[in-house]
């Protein structure tokens, strides 16, 4: 006689215990989740810099802020650059960082969005896609998590088919 199928594994035809789709889920869920983010911000990055506009910014004012939880002093840099229409445009990273206490006046590669005035990031692989990286490694690493845990999952299966003979 076969036991009903619980939550976290089943019998099969063959009397075999496997996991359930519940349990798969469970498992495999954060490293798909962190996968399928990642892959939603690297398509945006890409999207946005393939229809964005390289051009030289001038630095006209550097906003700094001091963090709520230390004494670090953040900086975001606003830029005056040329509009598609030939205007004069101001605009911000809407980032602040530590790193970015630049000189008034100062020139730097900027990328602008045609379609919103304002909208600029810095030109350069890391500023655009590291971060869709880090979420592919946070992804790696649960999914090494998930790899160990399926096979201890298996493991016990197979434990249950051993103890009823």
């Amino acid at each position: 006689m076969t036991p009903a199928s619980g939550f976290f594994f089943r019998k099969t035809v063959g009397n075999t215990t496997v996991p359930t789709w519940r349990t798969k889920l469970l498992v495999w869920m954060m490293p798909i989740l962190f996968l399928g983010a990642g892959m939603g911000w690297l398509v945006s990055s890409y999207l946005w810099v393939a229809n964005a506009t390289e051009t030289t910014g001038i630095v006209t004012n550097v906003i700094a802020q001091t963090a709520a939880d230390s004494a670090d002093i953040f900086y975001n840099p606003e830029f005056s650059y040329t509009w598609t229409d030939g205007t004069e445009t101001k605009g911000a990273l809407g980032l602040a960082s530590p790193e970015f206490n630049f000189e008034i006046g100062s020139e730097h590669s900027i990328l602008f969005d045609p379609a919103v005035k304002g909208n600029v990031r810095f030109s350069g692989f890391s500023f655009n896609y590291f971060g869709p990286f880090v979420i592919f490694a946070i992804s790696g690493m649960f999914a090494l998590i998930s790899l160990v845990l399926w096979i201890w999952i298996k493991a016990i299966a197979r434990k249950r088919d051993l103890k009823k003979d």
